[in-house]
């Protein structure tokens, strides 16, 4: 490296390049990272940060990680990661990890990476430092796992990050098996419109614990998506909200204080979406009142017949004891679905949670998460309960019904 090009002033250990090359002044800033569960700041990611030296003007996150002419990209980058590691070290918190990025983009050779250099020199122990895997940059499968095992030798963890953005794979969780995945600030904002997205949320977080995996959730800038992160079971968050990236680690303790609020507030936010629920539930409870007074399968299947033409059903269905459906479908309830899947009697439905949850609890109503239904390819919630006659004979009675997401900015209590 041109020691005449590249100079590090030792004022902690920012980066000036000379002005032949640029007049950039760069510098390390470092976004708290926190855990639920430990009510604390766990770690913390650096960022690079870059302003002019003549005017001052705070440069793009993108003009700061350009190499200026006559630098090669991986010393480059070799030089910003020794800037974070040594301000990290000067500032860090006990017992606490630095995530620091590698650009993976691009590279052809285990060589370009130092990390390991890095850390000798500066006695930092691998297992502080969570290198972060941009997903996009990953293109040489058989590279990208030489590094993995080559870091993981260091001692370092493995977070995976942006995932759940447009191009992501979940083929990476598998062979990379991380340490920790972030999931894409897209994700949240989806979660944030929608019932269904919260759902979709709750179930990557699921996936990412499942296959081994600690889950971020990154880019949570207000308390309703704190207290989100939460409900969906997210191990880790990160975003403004809790504390903007700083140099010097000021804003920690702002942090903590948001995690411990956002924990307090917990329990009165899960008992309102408990209550909403409870109300929606017994607008459909509505559907099976009549139902204890009647004596045979057919006095049933008339009476849901009758029910059938309300403006929010889509279809009914009776299934025995064994998930089989024992009734025909209404032609009317499937004009315009596609023929590819056959319809009506001898139909198995056992192992949807809408037959053996009414199994299970006997006399309940229940009502199903949304689903894409296989009679007409559009979404629904099925409404059942189990029915049983004085004969002994046991059937569950399920209603489809139009499935309209929820805003979780509006508390809709209707059907």
């Amino acid at each position: 490296m041109n020691a005449q090009i590249l100079q590090l002033v030792k004022e902690r250990s920012d980066i000036t390049l000379s002005e032949a090359v640029t007049d950039s002044h760069l510098y390390s800033v470092f976004q708290p990272i926190y855990s639920f569960s430990n009510q604390a700041c766990i770690g913390v990611e650096a960022l690079v940060r870059g302003r002019t030296k003549i005017s001052g003007k705070a440069l793009s996150a993108y003009e700061c990680l350009q190499a200026p002419d006559g630098v090669s990209k991986a010393d480059y980058a070799r030089l910003i990661n020794r800037m974070h590691l040594i301000n990290w070290k000067e500032t860090k918190l006990p017992d606490s990890w630095l995530f620091l990025n590698l650009d993976f983009e691009n590279v052809t050779s285990l060589n370009e990476f130092c990390l390991g250099d890095l850390l000798s020199e500066l006695e930092i122990k691998g297992h502080e430092v969570v290198v972060e895997v941009v997903e996009s940059e990953i293109k040489d499968e058989a590279l990208f796992e030489r590094l993995i095992y080559i870091l993981r030798e260091l001692g370092c963890l493995i977070a995976l990050d942006d995932f759940g953005a447009g191009h992501s794979n979940i083929d990476r969780i598998w062979k990379a098996q991380p340490d920790i995945v972030k999931l894409d600030r897209q994700v949240l904002l989806e979660a944030t419109k929608s019932m269904r997205s919260q759902s979709i949320l709750r179930n990557l977080t699921q996936l990412i614990q499942q296959a081994g995996s600690i889950s971020l959730l990154e880019g949570i800038e207000t308390e309703s998506q704190a207290l989100l992160a939460m409900d969906a079971g997210v191990d880790l968050v990160q975003g403004y909200y809790f504390a903007r990236p700083d140099a010097y680690l000021n804003t920690v303790e702002k942090g903590q204080r948001c995690i411990q609020q956002t924990t307090e507030s917990y329990p009165a936010y899960v008992a309102e979406k408990q209550f909403v629920k409870q109300i929606q539930k017994k607008g459909y409870e509505t559907l099976f009142e009549n139902f204890s007074q009647l004596e045979s399968l057919n006095c049933l299947e008339e009476e849901m017949k009758k029910l059938s033409s309300l403006s929010f059903v889509k279809r009914f269905f009776i299934l025995d004891e064994f998930g089989y459906q024992i009734s025909e479908e209404d032609e009317a309830a499937i004009k315009g679905a596609m023929d590819i899947l056959k319809k009506g009697k001898g139909l198995c439905w056992k192992n949807r949670p809408y037959f053996t949850t009414a199994m299970q609890k006997h006399n309940q109503v229940c009502v199903s998460e949304p689903y894409r239904s296989l009679i007409d390819m559009q979404l629904c919630l099925t409404v059942s309960k189990t029915i049983e006659f004085d004969s002994g004979q046991r059937y569950v009675a399920c209603f489809d019904v139009f499935y309209h997401d929820k805003s979780i900015e509006t508390v809709q209590i209707s059907v």
